[in-house]
């Protein structure tokens, strides 16, 4: 059994929420850490990808309220949040004051002038997986690269609610569910290189692979 925030889709009293109405009402208790067990194996693979971002330009799309960030800065990068969600971007602020509210499919920087993107958890609130890829792929340098995770697809067919507690209700927030093969084929058509694909399972349910981490560069 998967526990909090992922349940099964049985409780009809629960009210779903769009990606930003949801973020907007959840921002102010949003830990800037990892919270759950699926969040836990998810920062810990994505930790385990990252390369030595020392004086590089990283942004953080899609910050949240800033768990990477802080990951980010304690490593030695030039970390930028990025998000469409003000009130989370007001979190964010505690990490750095670099910060930018935007769309990952309209990413607001210079084309070639980030060295690496990091986005956590956050491709699944985007209908145009292609699209936030090849933009994400445009404003990256030559060689530079884009390490991502989302809740693993397998999760549409078990279904799977991501879901909150705000003013004593419990809520859910609706997303975007991309195959496996729908990622591949959005790294390929934004001109990436897969060089690291993961499928980590939760350590109390194995057998159920619990996150998709993707780490690509692009040529």
């Amino acid at each position: 059994m998967l526990r909090w925030p992922f349940s099964k889709r049985s409780h009809d009293s629960i009210e779903h929420l769009d990606p930003q109405s949801a973020y907007g009402r959840w921002a102010k208790s949003y830990p800037p850490r990892p919270h759950n067990p699926l969040m836990a194996v998810e920062h810990a693979t994505v930790v385990g990808l990252l390369p030595d971002v020392g004086g590089l330009t990283v942004l953080d799309a899609g910050c949240g309220s800033g768990r990477y960030l802080r990951e980010l800065g304690d490593r030695g990068a030039r970390a930028i949040g990025l998000d469409l969600s003000a009130a989370m971007l007001d979190r964010a602020r505690e990490m750095t004051p670099r910060i930018a509210r935007a769309d990952l499919r309209a990413l607001p920087f210079d084309a070639m002038s980030i060295d690496l993107v990091v986005c956590g958890l956050a491709l699944g609130d985007v209908a145009e997986l292609e699209l936030a890829l090849i933009e994400i792929a445009r404003v990256l340098r030559p060689g530079g690269r884009v390490l991502y995770s989302v809740v693993h697809p397998a999760g549409e067919a078990a279904g799977w609610l991501r879901t909150f507690e705000s003013d004593g209700r419990q809520w859910a927030i609706d997303g975007f569910w991309h195959s496996l093969d729908q990622h591949r084929q959005a790294c390929v058509s934004a001109g990436f290189r897969i060089e690291e694909w993961r499928e980590p399972e939760l350590p109390e349910a194995p057998g159920k692979r619990a996150v998709l981490v993707v780490r690509a560069v692009r040529p």
